[in-house]
Parts: C-alpha cells; structure tokens; sequence
C-alpha cells in the first residue's frame, strides 16, 4: 500500500504545529507564573510604598522578571539545538537572537529605572550592604556591553571570530550572576515557590545548553 505523500507532508505539518504549540503553552505558563510574584510574594519594599511609587516598583519588578525569562531564552536560543533549528530553522532563530537580545536590554533597563525612581536615583544601592543589588548592576553591564557589541561590532572594529567567542562565553556567564541577583535581591524569592521555579528554570537551561552541546560534540566526531 502506497502512502500519498501529501499524508506525509501533513503529518510532518501537524506534529511541528504540535510540538510549536507546546513551546509556546509552555513560555505562557512560565511567564503568568513568573509576573504573579510580585503579587502574591509581595517584597516588603512594596509594603512601604503608595501610589505612583508602589505602581512604578511594582512594574519595575515584572520588567525584572521578563528580562530573567527573555535571558533564559535568549541562551537557549544561542545554542541552536537539532531540535530548534528542524522546528523554526537556523535563520528564523538568528534573528530572533537578535531581537530578543535587544528586548532584553529594553527590559533591564525598565527594570533599573522604575526600581530606581521611587528610592531616589541619587540614592544608589552602593556598598557591601547591597551586594546582590551590585551583582545585578555587574549583569546590566555584561547584558549591555552584549548588545552594544552586537549592533556595532563592525563600526567597533571587532573580528567576528573572536567577538562570538567572547559572546557566547559572556552570555553563558551570565547565568550565574542573574541566579544570584534574583535570590537574593528580592524578598520575594526567599519564599520555597518563588525559589524552587527559579531553580528548577537554571537547571533547565543548563541541561539544554550542556545536551546540545554534546550532541554538536557527537556529530563533529562522526565528521
């Protein structure tokens, strides 16, 4: 018995649409539980604050909280894994590489600013005191020094070689930084539900980059 190959091209179709769909329930899920923080494990700066403030640190803890996601995204998708590059191919994943590097900037950058504004800009968390909040200035620098490098690496002058290199090394890194900007900066983390999605979230992603990496590692040797 002959299958017509229109069956096969439709199967093919509906299981891409499937496995597209799971991705996209699965970053819906993440994301709602993700901006519920604020809200139900409300940090105790929020206890102090009214008004304009409170909206504008509220809003600034969910800009915070998107860019995390938009980063753990954002290296998964630097790792160009079989199975990204069969669902949306190599192209389509560079450019959202791209786009959203600079969406997480963006996020970061609304992160600082609103949490910023309601404590006084001339009030900088600086010091021993505030050493996650510093950790988290680290991660802006690297996040923007990433982005500025990636729009303009010609105009700066850098070989392609060497700045991806450097890229993917300060994109890997930082991981460990933003793990530990969000623990320990937020109140709202200290609790066991906030704490645990964090986690588990990193182990994903590094699981994702070390499995892709070793199947790149695998297909070289075939080579």
């Amino acid at each position: 018995m002959v299958i017509p190959k229109n069956s096969h091209s439709n199967s093919r179709q509906l299981i891409r649409n499937l496995r597209i769909s799971c991705i996209a329930g699965l970053l819906i899920v993440v994301t709602g539980g993700a901006l519920s923080i604020p809200f139900i494990y409300e940090s105790q700066t929020l206890w102090y604050k009214i008004g304009a403030d409170k909206t504008m640190l509220r809003a600034g803890q969910i800009a915070g909280l998107l860019a995390v996601i938009l980063l753990f995204v954002q290296i998964i998708l630097a790792v160009r894994g079989k199975f990204l590059q069969e669902l949306f191919g190599l192209p389509s994943l560079m450019r959202w590489h791209r786009v959203n590097g600079v969406l997480t900037f963006v996020l970061a950058l609304c992160h600082v600013t609103l949490v910023l504004v309601p404590e006084g800009i001339l009030n900088l968390p600086i010091g021993m005191k505030y050493w996650p909040e510093m950790v988290g200035a680290i991660l802006f620098l690297i996040i923007f020094s990433m982005v500025i490098s990636s729009q303009f690496r010609q105009q700066l002058g850098f070989a392609y070689a060497r700045w991806r290199v450097i890229h993917k090394l300060l994109g890997y890194s930082t991981l460990v930084p933003v793990t530990i900007h969000v623990l320990f900066a937020s109140e709202s983390f200290k609790h066991f539900g906030p704490r645990t999605g964090l986690i588990a979230a990193v182990a994903t992603v590094v699981i994702v980059v070390f499995r892709a990496k070793i199947v790149a590692l695998q297909k070289k040797r075939k080579q």
